[in-house]
């Protein structure tokens, strides 16, 4: 007994040493990462003020910007110094420490310090500012009480499971007796009767085994699979990766595919569905996923739930095209099982896809997928976004490369490239037949689905055939403006716009064309071009239009730095979208770009379109500044 009360006492004094380290690293790391935050904070809200105070017209609507950013309460100081000494500058102070939730002393304690930011403002002069840090130390002191809290709970805890241990240790050893040890009796046997004694032993012991047998591999199964939706969970899909990424065999080559799809809905379902009826329809796409995979047995798919509203799908061989039909397949299939929505819109999915070697690693893979997802969430679009390990190496494509550039040079030269034209309309619009179109390519195959250019469009870049692709979409486009009515926008790649040889083939297939259909033809590109390739952009985009078309600009919630170079073209439309336009309501930071962007682009005759504006609120505010949101 004596041993089992030190033992317990050992116990104790471990544990609230690990409760006490816990609460102190839990709070050093919490103090670091909010005071990190707090400086990442000051340089965003720098850069965006600095932005939204260079595009106003006059020192009175500069004040009048500032004063409102300064009563939102989130600066402890403001202030705007003009380079002209005869100007009046602006500046507002919030005098002491900002009350808030902590305590005095813990305020004290806290190493969380105001981060002053400044930026020069071109022809202005220099902004200042330092954010407020009271809702950060509010933020330390809401985590060091809960951690405090969840640490007595555990010690409380710990306490009654040792009173109730010791209480139960003195009773059975109060109550204990030593029984007799029984009667071994050794009774010599023929040797026949031992054989019929050892196979009746066997008869026994073999239904046994058999029966715990099927018990271990029901427990591996229930241990490697999704309770609800019968697919691999997290931890097996991640062995299977790791194991995958050990084999050699394919050493230096593209080893195979990983799809990761997210119900960007999920949150929502589960607030207005019955969980019994998310749960059947949980059932439902798990089954028919792995009935759908099953008809390809040559890819050795593995379907998995990564987390709630995440699942992936792991090809592990290489092969480029071949394994993009299963993958368009399951597009397909997912798009089938959408559910309606309290808003009468059906739940939305998002999709991303990546490739891997054996110098990859499990973060790699998961990292580039992570990248992707966010760029198909923020691109609005409900196609796969492919993100290649070649886009963060120096090297080229190894396995699939000649499967590639087959079957794209095979499309060109055999008619095989569509546009898949969607109807779009912009609430408040003046163009009443708006399409926008993207490429598709047909295989030989007629019994295979259409290949979206999201999937085969980087394969064609990095093998230098997007300006091809980009020609080919141009002239398709023309010939279905000769067969319908309204504007079409097609898209154009960055290759495209970098070399100056295909403007010149452009303006040659506009020099052929008819001058009617030109004026309803629009050509989209990338921020990412205007903000990094400004003289080649402008070049291309100048050409476009002198040709008889019109430029839009997309992306520009992604390159807001674009937004200082968007007077060197006439554009005839920006679009915004993504999580900038979703989270609008949240971010002040993200209301001031929105203002900046429609002042500026409004003030010289561009129209605003935004998508993804699915919230009432955020509808009205974008309305209200004059964009156009998206028709539902």
């Amino acid at each position: 007994m004596a041993s089992v009360r030190q033992l317990l006492v050992i116990s104790s004094l471990v544990i609230a040493c690990i409760l006490v380290g816990m609460l102190a690293m839990g709070t050093s790391l919490m103090e670091r990462r909010l005071d990190a935050q707090l400086q990442t904070d000051s340089e965003n809200a720098a850069a965006t003020l600095a932005l939204l105070v260079a595009a106003q017209p006059d020192e009175a609507a500069r004040r009048r910007v500032l004063d409102a950013a300064f009563q939102q309460g989130r600066y402890a100081d403001l202030a705007l110094a003009p380079d002209d000494p005869a100007a009046a500058g602006f500046q507002s102070r919030r005098p002491g420490r900002s009350a808030g939730d902590a305590p005095g002393w813990f305020a004290a304690l806290a190493d969380i310090q105001p981060h002053q930011a400044s930026r020069q403002v071109a022809g202005v002069g220099t902004l200042r500012l330092t954010l407020d840090a009271g809702p950060a130390r509010d933020a330390l002191w809401t985590h060091v009480q809960q951690w405090t809290w969840l640490a007595l709970g555990l010690a409380a805890f710990w306490a009654l499971f040792v009173v109730a241990l010791v209480a139960r240790v003195r009773r059975e050893l109060a109550t204990a007796a030593v029984a007799d040890a029984p009667e071994i009796k050794i009774k010599r046997t023929e040797p026949v009767e031992d054989a019929e004694l050892m196979d009746d032993v066997r008869e026994r012991i073999a239904p046994t085994m058999d029966e715990q047998m099927a018990r271990i591999e029901r427990l591996e199964i229930e241990l490697n699979r999704d309770p609800v939706t019968g697919l691999a969970n997290r931890s097996y899909f991640l062995n299977e990766l790791k194991r995958m990424l050990r084999d050699d065999s394919r050493q230096g080559a593209v080893s195979g595919y990983v799809l990761l799809v997210r119900s960007r809905d999920m949150a929502r379902l589960q607030n207005q569905t019955e969980r019994q009826e998310l749960d059947d329809w949980l059932r439902l796409l798990g089954r028919r996923v792995i009935e759908l995979l099953n008809e390809t047995p040559q890819v050795r798919a593995l379907p998995a739930r990564l987390t709630g509203s995440d699942f992936v799908v792991l090809f592990p061989v290489g092969g480029g095209p071949e394994v993009m039909r299963p993958v368009q397949r399951l597009r397909e299939l997912l798009e089938t099982l959408r559910v309606k929505l309290d808003s009468h819109n059906l739940s939305r999915w998002a999709y991303a896809l990546t490739d891997y070697t054996m110098q990859c690693t499990t973060k790699e893979i998961l990292t580039r997928l992570d990248q992707a997802l966010m760029c198909a969430e923020s691109a609005g679009h409900e196609e796969i976004e492919f993100l290649s390990y070649a886009d963060h190496e120096d090297g080229e494509l190894l396995m699939g490369e000649a499967s590639w550039r087959t079957l794209i040079t095979q499309a060109l030269d055999h008619d095989r490239l569509s546009l898949d034209v969607r109807r779009v309309q912009y609430e408040g619009d003046d163009i009443p037949e708006r399409h926008e179109a993207a490429l598709t390519l047909r295989e030989d195959d007629p019994d295979q689905p259409l290949m979206s250019g999201f999937l085969f469009m980087p394969a064609a870049a990095r093998l230098g055939l997007s300006p091809a692709c980009d020609m080919r979409a141009l002239c398709l486009a023309l010939n279905w403006l000769g067969e319908h009515d309204g504007v079409l926008v097609i898209r154009m790649s960055i290759a495209t716009i970098l070399d100056a040889q295909h403007l010149e083939e452009i303006r040659q297939i506009c020099g052929n064309a008819d001058p009617a259909l030109l004026q309803r033809l629009a050509v989209e590109l990338d921020a990412y071009g205007l903000s990094r390739h400004l003289e080649a952009f402008r070049t291309f985009a100048r050409g476009i239009i002198q040709a008889g078309m019109h430029v839009g600009l997309r992306g520009l919630d992604q390159q807001p730095d674009a937004l200082r170079q968007i007077h060197e073209v006439d554009f005839a439309y920006v679009k915004l979208g993504g999580n900038f336009v979703r989270e609008l309501l949240a971010s002040p930071g993200g209301v001031q770009m929105m203002v900046a962007v429609t002042e500026t682009a409004i003030g010289m005759g561009m129209r605003v379109y935004v998508d993804d504006a699915d919230d009432p609120g955020t509808r009205r505010m974008v309305i209200e500044y004059g964009a156009l949101p998206r028709a539902a």
